[in-house]
C-alpha cells in the first residue's frame, strides 16, 4: 500500500539482512534500494561516502532535478 518513492538502505555488515531490505524495495511500486558495501546498520557513519550519495541522488530524483 507505500506509493511514494521509497529507499531502503542496506550494509553489507548490517546486523538486518541486506537481501531482505533489497526484496523490501522490490516490493513497492517507487521502491529504490541502496547497498552501502562497507556500511553496517549504522552506515551512515561507516560508509558516509556511498550512503550520502546514494541519499542525495534519491531525493533529487524524487524531487525531479
Amino acid at each position: 500500500k507505500i506509493t511514494v518513492p521509497t529507499l531502503t538502505i542496506g550494509g553489507a555488515y548490517d546486523t538486518m539482512d541486506p537481501k531482505h531490505k533489497e526484496w523490501m524495495a522490490s516490493e513497492m511500486p517507487k521502491g529504490q534500494y541502496l547497498h552501502c558495501p562497507e556500511g553496517s546498520h549504522l552506515a551512515m557513519y561507516d560508509d558516509q561516502e556511498t550512503y550520502f550519495k546514494g541519499l542525495i541522488d534519491f531525493i533529487l530524483a524524487v524531487d525531479g532535478k
